[in-house]
């Protein structure tokens, strides 16, 4: 925890905007291992990129929806287009539905990523394959504040691994196996608004409540549970 903790310093400083500092404080409030999962919010998002490269592509859109009390509520729910000068791939504009003129008119990357953070505080990040929207926003959040999120995070693809298969399975050769579209097939989710960011966020967090129905019986009812890889 240094890096939070010289983030906090920087903010005793003046050296850090105020959204960015309300974040970093609100870590002391973070979901304690025995918190029941009734009682934890947990937000569950999407980006949508140009591409897949890290150092090259960029965020265009973040989707999320909050789960509450095991419930989703669309009522607090978030949405952020983000304007990219370098969207120069209609194809990948094209598969998320998105016009060039809608994400000309979109929030700055650093503003989108403000937002954002103001909106998840503490809660647990919940995402489908995790580890890529995670990256791409640490990205954002390194090069402009020399910070990254700090919640804690839950992959859908892995803890359905985990229920299905047990922790050890190895996907590396059925990764299609996992993937969403197949999940929600599986989980008897109808597919709807697939490949925006909030659509996607809203199958995730469908897949989810059906995983932790799924793993109350594998004893999966607090938030350290949850967060066992």
């Amino acid at each position: 925890m240094l890096l939070l903790q010289a983030a906090l310093w920087r903010c005793r400083s003046g050296k850090l905007p105020g959204t960015v500092c309300r974040y970093l404080q609100s870590m002391k409030d973070r979901p304690k291992g025995n918190t029941p999962l009734e009682s934890v919010r947990m937000v569950v998002f999407d980006t949508e990129t140009t591409g897949f490269d890290l150092k090259t592509d960029g965020v265009i859109s973040i989707g999320a929806v909050a789960i509450n009390g095991l419930s989703i509520n669309v009522a607090d729910s978030f949405e952020v287009l983000v304007r990219q000068d370098r969207v120069g791939r209609s194809e990948a504009v094209a598969v998320h539905g998105l016009l060039k003129k809608d994400i000309a008119g979109g929030a700055g990357e650093v503003e989108a990523a403000e937002a954002f953070l103001e909106y998840i505080g503490s809660s647990i990040l919940v995402a489908q394959h995790a580890s890529f929207d995670v990256a791409m926003l640490n990205r954002i959040l390194s090069e402009t504040f020399r910070i990254r999120l700090f919640n804690g995070v839950v992959d859908t693809a892995s803890l359905a691994k985990r229920l299905e298969k047990g922790p050890y399975y190895n996907l590396a050769h059925k990764a299609g196996e996992y993937r969403l579209d197949h999940l929600c097939q599986r989980y008897g989710i109808r597919l709807y608004d697939r490949h925006t960011a909030a659509g996607d966020a809203f199958l995730t967090a469908q897949l989810l409540q059906r995983l932790l129905s799924k793993g109350r019986s594998a004893g999966i009812t607090t938030a350290g549970r949850l967060l066992m890889q």
